[in-house]
């Protein structure tokens, strides 16, 4: 099974996020490929079930971004899940997206007295420390024995 993947990279020194256009093929073994259609409902399990697996880790290190070691990526979207949402919150970003994070990040609002901006500042504030949890740094193999 084969799984496609676009990605962000996340620069540190301003802060911010570049999409990164191209499309990439992952193959899933039939074991992975089980597992995949179990966690794709659930789209922050999938996306941690990718991040922790080695062979992803491995094949981005040498397919994807080779001769990048220090570089910091997340995953952007895998086949037709987004997290472009993660990246690219904004204030003024769509009500389905202010849903989503509210939900996710248990926030309540009271619609009559508060205001849209402070529940996006609220969300933007939840989302520097979530984001963190996302990024994969890219940096050399160290032997688990060392």
């Amino acid at each position: 099974m084969q799984v496609k993947f676009e990605f962000v990279s996340y620069d540190d020194t301003t802060k911010t996020f570049e999409l990164d256009e191209n499309i990439y093929s992952f193959e899933l073994n039939e074991e992975q490929a089980q597992s995949y259609e179990l966690f794709k409902d659930s789209d922050l399990h999938l996306y941690n079930w990718f991040k922790e697996s080695e062979s992803f880790t491995d094949w981005i290190k040498e397919e994807v971004y080779p001769d990048s070691m220090g570089k910091i990526i997340a995953i952007c979207d895998i086949d037709d899940i987004s997290y472009r949402r993660y990246y690219f919150f904004k204030i003024t970003s769509a009500d389905s997206h202010y849903e989503y994070f509210k939900k996710l990040f248990d926030i309540y609002h009271e619609e009559d007295w508060q205001d849209r901006e402070e529940v996006g500042a609220t969300i933007i504030e939840n989302l520097v420390i979530k984001r963190k949890e996302l990024f994969i740094e890219l940096k050399e193999n160290v032997p688990k024995d060392a």
